[in-house]
């Protein structure tokens, strides 16, 4: 069933617009970005920070959560009526912010430092989410809804599993500052595909 469904499609219908490609693209660099490091953030918070500790390290990812939180609902709302320049905009300054925290995760030697980038990543993920969902949804092809976000998610996914693994092994091998810089890097690379599409 799977190849009669598959491997039979004109290739043509897998061409898709041209906002759904950047998202698709964008997202999948920026959450490899986050998890190349996320999943094992706790232990360079305990190990590598003056003062940290596994409760800290938690603190720190519920202080992404809230700042997230309160401004998607901002963002969200200001962002409702906008045209799709100002929501592409508003993706590109959220992935930016979202690089700066992990570059920011580079340099943390205190508690504190740890908290303000958690906080500058809930900041860009908060500004940018509801606009690139917002564009994603507006500009899905029609009638292929559920396989643009099928292939959007299976993408996302597979760049996150690789990029876990790997993750690991640049911070076993190399140390965590290298790992945050592979990180803050990658995860910039997600604004280029917005960006073309404003000018």
């Amino acid at each position: 069933m799977f190849k009669q469904h598959y491997l039979k499609i004109p290739t043509s219908q897998f061409v898709v617009n041209p906002i759904v490609k950047a998202f698709i693209i964008s997202e999948s660099l920026l959450w490899s970005g986050w998890n190349l490091v996320i999943p094992i953030a706790a232990l360079f918070i305990a190990d590598s920070v003056r003062g940290g500790n596994i409760q800290i390290a938690a603190t720190g990812y519920s202080v992404y959560l809230t700042v997230r939180v309160i401004f998607e609902l901002i963002s969200g709302k200001y962002l409702a009526r906008s045209s799709d320049r100002h929501k592409l905009f508003a993706a590109s300054v959220g992935v930016v912010l979202t690089s700066i925290s992990l570059f920011l995760f580079a340099f943390s030697s205190s508690v504190l430092g740890v908290f303000i980038s958690y906080a500058i990543s809930g900041l860009g993920f908060g500004i940018g989410a509801p606009s690139k969902n917002a564009l994603f949804s507006i500009h899905l092809d029609k009638d292929s809804e559920t396989t643009e976000w099928g292939v959007a998610d299976g993408f996302t996914y597979i760049c996150m599993a690789l990029a876990t693994a790997l993750g690991g092994f640049i911070a076993e091998q190399f140390g965590f500052k290298l790992l945050f810089i592979v990180a803050g890097s990658v995860s910039l690379l997600g604004c280029i595909p917005y960006l073309l599409n404003i000018f």
